[in-house]
């Protein structure tokens, strides 16, 4: 993959992430919030947002030496 891919593809992943997480919050601010149903759909939309973080692609470089994507990642 170029770097100009992984970039993109970098980008649409945390577009996705970004859609979640304002998804998750509009859900959890409704009036029916504590719904288990919409409890349990914020809770399907954060967990979403976070896993995709492992989509993430840093260089060539980065994967041989072991160091995660993105600094969000070392610290999960």
């Amino acid at each position: 993959m170029t770097p100009r891919e992984r970039a993109a593809f970098n980008q649409g992943v945390e577009a996705m992430r970004q859609m979640a997480m304002t998804a998750a919050v509009t859900i959890e601010i409704r009036d029916d919030a504590r719904a288990v149903r919409q409890q349990a759909a914020a809770a399907a939309l954060h967990g979403l947002a976070e896993g995709a973080k492992v989509l993430l692609l840093g260089t060539d470089a980065d994967r041989t030496a072991g160091i995660p994507a993105t600094r969000d990642a070392a610290n999960a």
